[in-house]
């Protein structure tokens, strides 16, 4: 719905158009959206600035025509960004001292302008509603995301903590999950464990209070960060992220202190990656060599992983033979099944670096929206993804 209308200058001024800003306004609403989500699409609309006093915060928000927000507290940006509506400006106050929203409009006003004050004011209040009750509860996405963010400071992430139910001293891990969606929380909340999440990117982050063994959801591919005190969960995001990208089909939960070495490699440029001998001679294989490769190097012998994959002795046997073949070097001694093993996890870390960069680029501008606008009770979370001839038998 929000896609349909968006701008005022192209609706007449008659029942038809009041209509469909209503419909506009429900269906945000409807999807839940938040303080900076309702400002944006308020503005982009209206094609003016638009703004929002938050009085249990004690902020005041304000969003540009394209859709970005105006920090109260950036220096120089004067009264229209940190004192409230500029002169002129059409205001109208919420219910319950929750404060207030404007729009400035510069020169005549538009026939729909009233009707979208009076939808924006009515939309906010719910809005603002809504995430006092969420921090309350502690179910705050945003706060989940100030806790997580590099840039947050010490005072402030330990407010959110607190908020959320947690002491700054608390031991948390942090998730990175590949699958959004409920149903994650949901079992490992029925695990019995302390849960806080939030929706960052494609990725689904959460907090757990106590650590994660195992039994995580079915399908989920998982990157869990160290165990740290609440205090430095951003470290823990942080690393959740970077296990996160070494997970694929055949390996889907890497903890980062399963890592080791390996992490390293996560820092190398996609392009110096791509073009590694070995993780292109690895990507020519097919599934089913490198699943013989996958196990090979996983078991240490081909009768082993012949068994690990129920295939019979032979059989792995010539498939780990054509994979050599393919690669240039042989499996039979350690050193080449350590190769093998560093390429396959530069393959997963290779095809999973599009969605990584995605995720880190959506996380940045949601947990900059997020300080501005959420320490306090108000929440952010902008709209927001394996051979032989001598191989040990």
């Amino acid at each position: 719905m929000q896609g349909l209308l968006l701008r005022l200058s192209t609706l007449d001024t008659d029942a038809e158009s009041a209509v469909r800003v209503i419909a506009y306004f429900d269906s945000l609403v409807r999807d839940h959206v938040t303080v900076p989500v309702l400002l944006a699409a308020t503005a982009r609309l209206a094609r003016c600035p638009v703004g929002l006093h938050d009085a249990t915060a004690g902020r005041r928000l304000r969003t540009d025509p394209d859709g970005r927000a105006a920090d109260a507290r950036t220096p120089g940006a004067g009264k229209r960004a940190g004192e409230g509506p500029q002169e002129g400006a059409r205001a109208r106050e919420l219910s319950g001292g929750l404060g207030s929203v404007w729009m400035e409009r510069e020169g005549a006003p538009h026939g729909l302008d009233d009707i979208v004050l009076e939808r924006f004011a009515a939309a906010a209040e719910l809005t603002l509603e809504r995430a006092a009750a969420q921090a309350r509860e502690g179910r705050d996405p945003a706060l989940v995301e100030l806790v997580l963010s590099a840039e947050t400071g010490e005072a402030e992430r330990a407010r959110a903590l607190r908020l959320l139910g947690f002491a700054p001293s608390t031991p948390l891990q942090a998730l990175a999950f590949a699958l959004p969606g409920d149903p994650l929380a949901a079992g490992l909340r029925a695990m019995g464990h302390r849960v806080r999440t939030a929706r960052i990117g494609d990725t689904q982050a959460a907090l757990v209070a106590t650590t994660v063994e195992g039994g995580l959801p079915e399908g989920a591919r998982v990157g869990i960060g160290p165990e740290l005190p609440g205090a430095h969960a951003a470290e823990s995001w942080a690393k959740a992220r970077t296990a996160l990208r070494f997970t694929g089909p055949h390996d889907r939960v890497v903890r980062w202190t399963d890592l080791g070495a390996l992490a390293l490699f996560a820092d190398l440029p996609r392009p110096a990656v791509a073009e590694l001998a070995d993780v292109r001679a690895m990507a020519r294989l097919s599934e089913d060599h490198l699943l013989a490769v996958r196990a090979l190097c996983s078991a240490g012998s081909v009768r082993a992983a012949a068994t690990g994959v129920h295939l019979h002795h032979s059989s792995m046997a010539a498939r780990i033979a054509r994979a050599e073949s393919a690669l240039g070097f042989s499996l039979a001694d350690p050193a080449g099944r350590l190769r093998a093993h560093l390429a396959l996890a530069l393959l997963r870390l290779l095809a999973n670096a599009t969605t990584a960069n995605a995720t880190t680029a959506d996380a940045t501008t949601a947990n900059a929206t997020t300080a501005d606008a959420t320490t306090a009770n108000a929440a952010t979370d902008d709209d927001a993804t394996t051979a032989t001839g001598g191989t040990p038998a």
